[in-house]
């Protein structure tokens, strides 16, 4: 996403959230108070009911007004939202960045009225709603009025060049709408390559399988499936799809509300992508960065799902943000629309399987996964979900158990992010004592992924633990702190191999680097707690001791660093820390 859309996107959530009118009358304080609490714990369906009640109080507030508007469409209480939107759109003072114009639009657009919905565009994209959906949005009201014909030259003749990468996609649909087909093939691939989103992955795969070239749909499958992300899930989808043979007959036409609804996902995504760029920025940068705000790109794909209520990847984006903000039962609801024929499907029932275990329903969690994979029993990400599932409530048995059918499914020479299928099972195993498999799953993960910096830190992390192979051991930490040097548990392990060999001022400097990344790690402060214990530096150590236990660490650790901020460290030799 471009600088200037970034600007347009960050004027957008300013005018959202910024106070240009006097605080509110005394009798809706307590409503207004209780928003503003709800708004920043990041409960949209609080916030929203809490706005819109200090709103009937107080009608003529500019603010709460705006406020009340903005959070009714986040929560997609659409009919609440579009009556807010009205008065806001006539209210040049409202200062909403042209959302309010760009929902009457899209209501616009749902129900045929493409001349009104020109004039909304137009209203929201002059008062800073962001560029690239105004454009799109614009084209398919066209198409609407006037034909694809007409839209196609419009698209062509959009200003910007920063916003290209949105376009190609919609000249791909406009194209395949007109039946002209190797001008939607041309577009697709340019697609793919400018802005490759699951829209665009999706789209030009079902193209084409849709144009029955079944060796040239396998390839892109095949592709995808050997990729990080959507495009694995949509490539199993695919190949699933060939292989028994449901491919689709009918030519696709996508209607300008379905077109516009893929506009403001895309928004929707492209902003997510950007504040999590921020945010990791921010945080690498040492700033605090507080709780994630995701209320514009919330809102965009609850507007998109308003266009279109069976798009199944914004029920999935929706679903995931809502269990981001800890409204575990309303991201159970949303997720659960996602249909077993959608490719998004795995995906949203480990999604649900999680909001299940954040509200302590382990149960419920387990037989979501289970469920998934009897329905699927291709479904890999399923599995290693439930594996970690049983692994992080002790249940390592089943979790080994689990990991054991991935892996016996693996073919002979398996890609090379199989590595993580290993290394999942091997911390499991190591915790039943079977360190014989254990070691044997590492270093076939070390195997298939060589420059994999977590399974060589794994492997040689668990040799110094030991005490093994040590030479070794140092040689895979080294090369992992070499592909990793701004990972805190890398940096620790190699300070932890120093420790084993006794070598504690070499020791010291690697793990207090370690601990200064990852201040919160138990492990890591334990670990540096030790080696001051060892360099006689005994406050140091209980001092680091004792914030171990402020971290609440697993109950085995909490015990021994119990013992030792009593006794200390036994001498070298005599026990294992």
């Amino acid at each position: 996403m471009r600088i200037r859309e970034i600007i347009l996107i960050g004027a957008l959530s300013a005018g959202l959230s910024a106070c240009v009118t006097p605080p509110p009358p005394d009798n809706v304080v307590g409503d207004y108070l209780s928003a503003r609490l709800a708004a920043r714990n990041n409960d949209v369906e609080a916030a929203a009911g809490a706005f819109s009640k200090a709103q009937a109080k107080a009608p003529g507030s500019t603010e709460i007004r705006r406020k009340a508007f903005y959070y009714e469409l986040t929560a997609g209480e659409y009919d609440r939202a579009l009556a807010l939107a009205a008065g806001l759109a006539k209210d040049e003072h409202a200062g909403e960045g042209g959302l309010a114009s760009a929902v009457l639009a899209a209501r616009a657009i749902k129900f045929a009225r493409y001349g009104e919905a020109k004039r909304l565009i137009a209203a929201a994209r002059t008062a800073g709603f962001p560029t690239p959906a105004a454009n799109i949005m614009e084209v398919w009201a066209i198409a609407g009025a006037n034909g694809e014909a007409a839209a196609l030259d419009k698209l062509r003749t959009m200003p910007g060049d920063e916003y290209r990468g949105f376009y190609p996609l919609h000249a791909a649909l406009l194209s395949e709408n007109m039946g002209r087909t190797e001008d939607a093939r041309s577009a697709y691939q340019v697609a793919i390559m400018a802005f490759s989103g699951s829209s665009e992955i999706e789209a030009y795969g079902a193209f084409l399988e849709r144009e029955g070239d079944d060796a040239a749909t396998r390839e892109y499958y095949e592709l995808l499936v050997s990729q990080q992300g959507y495009g694995h899930f949509a490539g199993l989808a695919g190949l699933e799809r060939l292989d028994n043979n449901r491919r689709p007959k009918a030519p696709r036409y996508v209607a300008p509300s379905k077109g516009a609804a893929i506009a403001l996902y895309s928004l929707a995504s492209g902003v997510l992508q950007d504040t999590y760029r921020r945010r990791e920025a921010a945080e690498e940068a040492g700033y605090r960065i507080g709780e994630a705000d995701y209320n514009i790109s919330l809102a965009m794909a609850r507007l998109a799902l308003y266009l279109d209520p069976e798009f199944d990847d914004a029920q999935r984006f929706t679903g995931s943000i809502l269990n981001l903000y800890g409204d575990h039962e309303e991201a159970i609801a949303t997720l659960s629309m996602v249909p077993p024929s959608s490719p998004y499907y795995e995906q949203a029932q480990i999604e649900i399987a999680g909001a299940h275990e954040a509200l302590e329903n382990t149960d419920a969690a387990v037989n979501t996964l289970l469920g998934t994979i009897r329905s699927r029993p291709d479904a890999v990400d399923a599995r290693i979900s439930l594996a970690r599932l049983y692994a992080f409530k002790g249940r390592h048995k089943d979790a080994a158990a689990t990991m054991d059918k991935v892996i016996a499914n693996l073919p002979a020479e398996p890609r090379p992010t199989a590595w993580r299928f290993f290394v999942t099972r091997a911390s499991s195993l190591i915790e039943i004592d079977q360190w014989a498999r254990a070691e044997a799953d590492l270093k076939r993960a070390v195997e298939i992924a060589p420059e994999e910096a977590t399974a060589l830190n794994f492997l040689g992390y668990s040799w110094a633990e030991r005490g093994e192979n040590l030479d070794e051991a140092f040689a895979l930490i080294e090369k992992a702190v070499a592909l990793d040097p701004g990972s805190g548990a890398i940096i620790d392990s190699l300070g932890w191999a120093h420790f084993q060999l006794g070598d504690y001022e070499e020791a010291v400097g690697h793990l207090e680097q370690a601990a200064s990344l990852e201040p919160s790690d138990p492990t890591i402060t334990d670990h540096l707690g030790d080696v001051y214990w060892r360099l006689e530096r005994r406050l140091e150590a209980r001092y680091q001791w004792r914030r171990v236990l402020e971290l609440e660490p697993e109950d085995d650790l909490a015990d021994a660093i119990h013992e030792k901020i009593i006794r200390g460290l036994p001498a070298p030799g005599e026990a294992k820390s």
